[in-house]
């Protein structure tokens, strides 16, 4: 199958980033022929907000060549924005190639793609089964912006108009996000549900306890990771707890953490990469999960379990439903972040009576070689129904 897969990498490295990497490798270690087009957004110039994003001639001209010379069945969108642009849609339509898209986020229904705001789940765009757009403009939603925010709604708005996004097949990454997009008045029958998944299975890493020590937060350096609301929980705890903090975010509010809670049991690794990660996750007795939002997914949970490492996660949104459906139940979760530093101390215990034990089985869906076999059938089903 001659497969083009289009990705936009964002100025700061992301999970979506990991999952097209991941996606393009997992399908050419397959025998696939995969042709790929990029753009980076540390590219951008202002005036590409403008230009660029809305309709990119050049992105255009470059997909529909690619289409051509390399006779592509199937177009596989991960995101397009800003460089690249809604524009390879209408490039694949006039092709007459079918397009699949991954829904990583919610920006199709919120132009934050979080449906977060204030500090709390905001759903307000998407009453009576549409998408509003003027909550997001009084509220100025992207970046906290008005101007900003109307550029990103005039993207929405050029592709509507222009029924760009019509005849489109989508991936949500759970059903907790399908049924969302549903509600806002997207067609079940055009979503297919496909998790995402982590290489290097090894779950025997978690018969080696005896070389676990430490608790971990593996994320961006983002108040909506919950990472603060976890620094101010640790700091409630005695020093002989430690936990170490990989990850990094936008300077300002990185250094003000540091500075604010770097002491003797809370550790700042900085920036690591996959390979560190998840040497980090297999020496840790658990992964700290506290996120805000919804999240598309809740990656580092999958690459925290493919290490055999307990997670302790608040029950919201999609991290609650994974962990719920690893752990088969909701006792290993936590309600409220406020109830961390007695996890904490009863982990060793709770751990023992086997309140974090899980199913292996859970985890199948997550592996490459089942991602594969699901990746595969939907593009088949997308080419035939064409």
């Amino acid at each position: 199958m001659n497969i083009l897969l289009i990705h936009n990498f964002y100025r700061t490295p992301g999970g979506e980033d990991t999952v097209y990497r991941n996606e393009a490798e997992l399908l050419k270690s397959h025998g696939q022929n995969v042709i790929t087009y990029t753009k980076d957004n540390d590219d951008m110039e202002p005036e590409d907000l403008l230009s660029e994003a809305v309709f990119s001639e050049r992105s255009f001209r470059g997909v529909r060549n690619l289409i051509r010379a390399n006779e592509i069945d199937i177009v596989h969108v991960h995101n397009e924005r800003f460089l690249i642009s809604p524009s390879v849609f209408k490039a694949a339509k006039e092709e007459n190639v079918p397009v699949i898209r991954t829904l990583h986020n919610f920006r199709m229904l919120c132009i934050n793609a979080m449906l977060f705001r204030d500090g709390k789940i905001c759903r307000e765009c998407l009453k009576d089964g549409r998408t509003a757009k003027l909550p997001a403009l009084l509220h100025g939603c992207y970046h906290g912006n008005r101007l900003h925010t109307l550029l990103n709604l005039r993207i929405n708005d050029y592709a509507e108009r222009h029924g760009l996004y019509e005849g489109l097949k989508y991936i949500a990454l759970t059903d907790f996000n399908r049924d969302i997009f549903v509600s806002a008045g997207f067609n079940g029958e055009d979503i297919f549900v496909k998790p995402n998944f982590s290489f290097g299975f090894d779950l025997n890493k978690g018969d080696r306890e005896d070389k676990r020590q430490d608790f971990l937060y593996l994320g961006r350096l983002d108040p909506l990771k919950g990472i603060e609301d976890i620094l101010k929980m640790w700091s409630r705890l005695p020093e002989s707890y430690v936990l170490n903090v990989a990850g990094s975010g936008e300077e300002e509010y990185e250094n003000r953490l540091r500075s604010d809670y770097e002491r003797y049991n809370i550790r700042f690794l900085g920036r690591v990469d996959n390979e560190e990660a998840l040497k980090l996750l297999e020496g840790s007795k658990a992964m700290i999960f506290a996120s805000k939002w919804y999240e598309g997914f809740g990656m580092t949970i999958i690459e925290s379990f493919s290490r055999g490492t307990p997670v302790i996660g608040l029950d919201l949104g999609n991290g609650g439903n994974l962990l719920k459906d690893i752990y088969g139940s909701d006792k290993p979760l936590m309600k409220d972040i406020a109830e961390l530093p007695k996890r904490i101390e009863d982990f060793d215990r709770d751990k023992d009576s086997g309140l974090y034990d899980f199913d292996k089985k859970s985890l199948l869906p997550y592996t490459p070689e089942e991602n594969y076999r699901m990746l595969m059938e939907i593009y088949e089903k997308c080419i035939g129904s064409r």
